[in-house]
């Protein structure tokens, strides 16, 4: 695990060249504070690199890399290619030579040998920077489904990109220029998707994708991969067959991620998805575990992960915390997400990753089981709701809608603020009604299945976002984007976007920020492609949701230790705000600095919060999604 940077100044020479890599190498030291390396070519091309040791601790294992039969290729890459032993025995017979024991050089090697082909048989999470001296031609490759992050920008014939944004701020083509409709999608998601970022100048790479960039012309961006191409298979199967290939699966996918030539440990909830990641492995090796707990019952799940860490003999870790260190974290919360981000379980993410770096410098963390199994409780609350909808005929849904539509909302909010709120039962109800109706507005317009988890998923609403921002959020449609029954789309929807882009940023970050390395098990992408061709019924059968994966779990862990209601892992920042942290809206939110900042509508702001502070809890994850952009913005806009 790594952090990556570097430029190609295709057209000239790029003054400073030397300075302006170092200083963006130094920006990632957190990535990989075992050592830096850079490579220049004059003023024209630079590739930089932070090293976290993994595999082949020795010099053999140092980037940027150059390839050794010819030095064609020159590599700096974050990640890990878990199969490139079995790539390697492939590759010596064909007459290469290795110097040292890890899969960087094993990599060099297969992009000699096949090109950009050899991305097919790399299995693994990697940000890539490739560049050919021959061809002077430059690569740049995200893994299939975004587990390791790459920004880039291109202007005025300038190339750059890095692991985080960072890396880029050092390179003298930066500009910091907010990008609106980037910031309409974060209010309206909490996250911003690829390929946009937070800038204009600055754009992410899809996962399962590659940019490539010659001569001459424009940056191409290529799709290499996508769940969507896996066939689908809705035929009968049968049961116990298919969990017996789902279990030798998972058995190979996740002990493949134990390679390493330093101590590896797993994160345990105590969940369906870290449960069957920590009970599989615990049958082929002594493994580490690690959890938190709050002393808040509420949010502390620590009990049922020793429950079951004591079952399967695990080496297991539990710190149960204060949720003071919690809300520590939060003044720091810019520099952890250098880009606007709004999922509040990065908090004790960051907290677990530190008690594991303790030991470890490598950790498994169960994530996508829910977007590979349909596991979201908001896909069945969704689904509920999307039923009884149908049964309501459709004259009666317009006619609602269309009087939900006529409810002055915006007066009514506005009321309701002015209005000595704190004890008043009226204006709390006529500012809950205002929201209810923005949601119920849209849900009953459109097609009920897309309407309802696209009007579930938004914060805000686009109204909201127009008047906030000055332009709307940018929507994802499930009804014209996927295939299958509204189930299967919901979860597609999530793979694509909020997996990658909440998720995965979220754990990358956090475990990069204690400087561990965090692998993906459960992402396998040959895993991925099995649970995306399975039928429904293998997903929501008797066993509820996740029914094929219980299957296979209740072999290696008691059912009564799994069957309980789903717990997210989070923290009660709402609580926060009306607390001890009440004077991070004053500083943040207050009327006077929004203002002056001029990228957001002082009313909206001061509005919302003085309805969330009177109890108006519809408004708590608004103010929340509104303190974490300034908080990002006094740091980085």
């Amino acid at each position: 695990m790594c952090g990556i940077s570097g430029f190609w100044a295709r057209d000239r020479a790029l003054p400073g060249a030397r300075d302006q890599l170092a200083r963006s190498v130094e920006a990632l030291t957190h990535r990989g504070p075992d050592s830096n390396g850079l490579w220049l070519d004059g003023e024209t091309v630079g590739l930089g690199h932070r090293r976290l040791s993994i595999l082949d601790l020795s010099a053999h294992g140092y980037q940027p890399m150059q390839s050794a039969r010819n030095g064609r290729y020159v590599i700096s890459y974050n990640g890990e290619i878990y199969n490139f032993a079995e790539i390697r025995r492939e590759l010596e017979p064909l007459g290469y030579h290795f110097l040292g024991t890890g899969d960087t050089e094993v990599m060099l090697a297969a992009f000699e040998q096949w090109g950009m082909a050899a991305l097919q048989r790399f299995l693994g999470m990697f940000a890539i920077a490739l560049w050919d001296r021959t061809e002077q031609r430059m690569y740049l490759i995200r893994d299939r489904l975004g587990v390791k992050p790459l920004y880039y920008g291109w202007q005025r014939g300038v190339l750059w990109f890095g692991s985080e944004l960072k890396a880029l701020r050092a390179f003298t083509h930066w500009e910091a220029q907010i990008d609106r409709a980037a910031l309409g999608e974060f209010f309206r998601f909490g996250y911003i998707s690829a390929p946009r970022s937070i800038y204009a100048c600055v754009r992410k790479l899809p996962p399962g994708h590659w940019l490539e960039l010659g001569a001459r012309g424009e940056p191409q961006i290529a799709r290499y991969w996508s769940v969507l191409d896996a066939p689908s298979n809705e035929a009968a199967a049968n049961e116990d067959r298919l969990a017996e290939q789902l279990e030798a699966l998972l058995v190979d996918a996740f002990r493949l991620r134990m390679i390493a030539d330093v101590p590896v440990g797993v994160f345990l909830s105590g969940g369906v998805d870290s449960s069957i990641v920590a009970a599989i492995l615990s049958q082929y090796q002594d493994i580490r575990t690690y959890t938190i707990g709050f002393n808040e019952a509420a949010f502390d799940e620590s009990g049922w992960s020793a429950k079951v860490a004591a079952h399967l003999g695990t080496q297991h870790t539990s710190r149960v915390l204060d949720l003071k260190q919690a809300r520590d974290i939060l003044p720091r919360w810019a520099d952890l997400y250098d880009e606007p981000f709004g999922d509040s379980s990065g908090i004790p993410t960051y907290l677990v990753s530190q008690v594991a770096s303790e030991s470890v410098k490598v950790v498994l963390s169960a994530d996508g089981g829910d977007e590979l199994f349909n596991g979201y409780n908001l896909y069945t609350s969704t689904l509920a709701r999307e039923s009884r909808l149908r049964d309501i005929p459709g004259w009666l849904k317009r006619l609602t809608a269309n009087c939900a539509g006529l409810m002055p909302v915006s007066a009514m909010e506005q009321l309701a603020a002015a209005m000595p709120l704190a004890g008043s039962s009226a204006g709390v109800l006529l500012a809950g009604t205002a929201a209810r109706a923005r949601r119920l507005a849209p849900i009953l317009r459109g097609h009920a299945a897309r309407a309802t988890y696209e009007a579930t998923l938004a914060q805000w609403t686009d109204e909201e976002i127009v008047s906030l921002v000055g332009v709307a959020g940018a929507p994802r449609s499930l009804a014209s984007s996927y295939p299958g029954a509204m189930a299967q789309q919901m979860a597609t929807w999530d793979l694509h976007h909020y997996l990658p882009d909440d998720i995965l940023t979220k754990v990358d970050r956090a475990t990069m920020a204690a400087s561990i390395e965090g692998r993906e098990p459960l992402l396998d992408h040959r895993l991925v492609e099995f649970a995306y061709r399975l039928p429904l019924t293998f997903k929501r059968g008797r066993l509820g949701s996740k029914h094929l994966l219980k299957k296979v779990l209740y072999k290696y862990v008691p059912r009564p230790f799994i069957d309980r209601p789903k717990q997210g892992f989070g923290v009660p920042v709402h609580a926060w705000l009306k607390g001890d942290l009440s004077s991070l809206l004053d500083r943040y939110l207050n009327r006077r600095r929004i203002d002056e900042a001029g990228l957001l509508h002082p009313g909206q702001v001061e509005r919302n919060v003085k309805l969330f502070r009177a109890g108006c809890d519809q408004y708590a994850n608004k103010v929340w999604l509104l303190l974490a952009f300034e908080m990002w913005r006094e740091r980085w806009g």
